[in-house]
């Protein structure tokens, strides 16, 4: 079941890539995938569904990728958050994420333009995070204009090179972004100038999705660590289960009737039934 959704994912994201999400159809997406429309709507209730959840899983690739980045080394490693930056840049790269962003403002979809928006909230959100841990607590007042900074500075470039067609090198931006960041922070920290309040993304994310966010990557969390011990059945049951919280929507009959059947799932369990009841 779990290789056939893959596929269905993987052959919707090429179509989306290849005739644009607005003029792919469902059926255009079957007959790629070599399924039935019954078997398509056991897994997705909508092109827009599947086309959230390729989000999803391209944010969950480039949050475990980042993770992996920084295994045994120091939030405060400069190194480590050039290569946390260059994987992103490379995942969406790998994923054609700039053309997926093209065909939501196609289809002028407002839910999916949400989905969009939050998905450069978060990081910049998550930026601003890595300011405080990279330049410290003095940074606080100016880490969000720091992180907006940095993410422009960043993006204008990549956008530029694109224009002009010409070839870009990756890391290299990022060298320069940053050392023109590390002139910023010596300048905001003399000088005490800033501009954006420290929590205004928090304000633009309302407090249950920030709940249901912060309980879904514990979820991930504990079943990574489940996984580690785990045989070919239960490894099954639980790379199942983790897939349904990479979705927009996870199903909440069909989780709770599989996590039942998995070995030692009471934290499992206490943890996913805390996410439904976030309302």
């Amino acid at each position: 079941m779990m290789d056939r959704k893959r596929q269905v994912i993987e052959m919707a994201h090429i179509l989306f890539i290849e005739k644009g999400y607005v003029t792919t159809s469902i059926q255009d997406i079957l007959d790629k995938s070599k399924i039935s429309k019954g078997t398509f709507y056991n897994y997705f209730s909508s092109k827009k569904e599947l086309l959230m959840t390729i989000f999803e899983t391209i944010k969950n690739e480039t949050n475990k990728r980042r993770v992996a980045i920084l295994a045994g080394r120091s939030t405060s490693d400069k190194e480590a958050f050039m290569e946390q930056i260059a994987v992103k840049m490379k995942v969406n790269q790998e994923n054609n994420l700039f053309a997926l962003f093209q065909g939501v403002f196609a289809s002028e979809d407002e839910e999916l333009k949400k989905v969009v928006k939050s998905h450069h909230y978060e990081e910049i959100q998550w930026l601003q995070k890595r300011m405080l841990e990279l330049y410290g607590e003095e940074v606080l007042p100016y880490s969000l204009d720091l992180a907006v900074g940095l993410f422009g500075m960043m993006q204008n470039y990549i956008h530029f090179f694109l224009m002009v067609d010409q070839g870009m090198d990756i890391d290299k931006v990022i060298r320069y972004s940053i050392r023109r960041l590390e002139t910023i922070v010596a300048d905001v920290k003399e000088c005490g100038d800033q501009l954006l309040e420290v929590d205004l993304l928090n304000n633009q994310f309302s407090e249950t999705s920030l709940l249901k966010a912060n309980k879904k990557r514990l979820i991930i969390q504990k079943i990574n660590v489940m996984l580690k011990g785990a045989d070919a059945e239960q490894r099954e049951l639980l790379l199942f289960v983790q897939n349904e919280f990479s979705q927009h929507e996870p199903r909440r009959a069909i989780i709770e009737s599989i996590v039942v059947a998995i070995t030692n799932h009471s934290e499992l369990k206490s943890y996913i039934q805390d996410y439904f009841e976030i309302k």
